[in-house]
């Protein structure tokens, strides 16, 4: 596990269209995700589809919403397409042509990531309350923690020959649904690099190797 780092994000830009669904519709389909908690019921069949307005399609980035969907520029793109295993999927525009961006997919691995038992007490640490099950769905949700307050990792079975996944475990509250990113700690530089306001690569056990880029 030495091999994968936290990619910790500052902020988010872009906003996913449209706006009744926060962008779930062109990724999976209308009946594709559950419309009481924002899980997604199938892999993603579609592009993600962002806003032109205040986004700025430079390095690295996530959009509002869609903590999972690593956006990257063209150039940054190519050079990760050609360096690392991953699925890149082309960003869509309103009315404006594909190829401008694109998007890391991150697949779903392993069983369990974490101890449910260790998982449910930091989230009550945190929020007083560990989770909920969509009554619609019946997927359950862990509330939202940062990779600091997550307990140790006790990936089963290993993630094998990726360079990002996603954990098997939901978290969100609301209407928002994610999972947790893990990524091979030579891509997260290249990204954290690319984009120093937006990405900093941060440790298994907590630790932020580089500081927010000043203005």
């Amino acid at each position: 596990m030495r091999d994968f780092v936290w990619l910790f994000w500052f902020r988010t830009r872009g906003w996913p269209w449209p706006d009744d669904s926060w962008g779930l519709t062109p990724m999976y389909g209308q009946e594709g995700w559950c419309h009481s908690c924002g899980v997604p019921k199938v892999p993603q069949c579609g592009s993600l589809v962002l806003q032109r307005r205040s986004l700025t399609c430079v390095g690295a980035w996530l959009p509002n919403w869609q903590f999972n969907a690593i956006c990257l520029d063209r150039d940054l793109a190519k050079e990760v397409h050609a360096r690392f295993n991953v699925e890149l999927r082309p960003v869509a525009w309103p009315r404006s042509p594909l190829g401008e961006a694109y998007q890391i997919v991150a697949p779903a691995i392993g069983q369990a990531w974490f101890d449910a038992k260790s998982l449910g007490e930091s989230a009550i640490a945190r929020h007083g309350r560990d989770g909920a099950r969509c009554p619609a769905c019946g997927v359950w949700r862990w509330l939202p923690l940062v990779p600091s307050s997550l307990p140790p990792l006790d990936i089963r079975p290993v993630l094998g020959d990726v360079d990002v996944a996603a954990s098997p475990e939901w978290f969100g509250d609301g209407c928002q649904a994610f999972r947790q990113i893990l990524v091979r700690r030579e891509l997260a530089e290249l990204i954290a690099a690319a984009s120093p306001r937006d990405f900093a690569v941060q440790e298994l056990d907590g630790r932020v190797r580089k500081k927010r880029h000043s203005s």
